[in-house]
């Protein structure tokens, strides 16, 4: 559900960065609606790709020096909780506040929404 000034977070592992991106890549179908794994995953209805930012990253699995690179981080990063279990892989979405109950799929684990500022 679009929320501005909120940024949902999910984190996981993945075997590569391929298949980070083909579970997020959307695909339309005639009527012009689309759908990714992820969107099905979390009954989610629409992303705004604009809004969206995904990251695969396997040197480190410190979810604070994955989200560090990621616009607004600053305003957000000191409220995450520390993980640090196998975590590859980074998808947030900002100006979005998901409240679905589906807390994890086989890939990702929901941790949560947060408030974010524009600085």
């Amino acid at each position: 559900m679009e929320k501005e000034g909120k940024v949902s977070i999910w984190v996981g592992k993945f075997n590569s960065e391929e298949a980070l991106k083909e579970y997020v890549q959307e695909v339309f179908d005639e009527e012009g609606d689309s759908t990714s794994s992820f969107m099905n995953d979390f009954n989610i209805d629409y992303i705004d790709p604009q809004f969206q930012e995904v990251d695969f990253n396997d040197q480190n699995n410190d979810l604070f020096q994955k989200i560090n690179g990621f616009s607004y981080a600053e305003s957000f990063i000191n409220q995450l909780p520390i993980l640090s279990e196998g975590i590859n892989s980074v998808i947030c979405l900002y100006n979005f506040q998901f409240n679905n109950g589906i807390r994890k799929s086989e890939v990702l684990k929901y941790i949560g929404t947060y408030d974010y500022t524009i600085e």
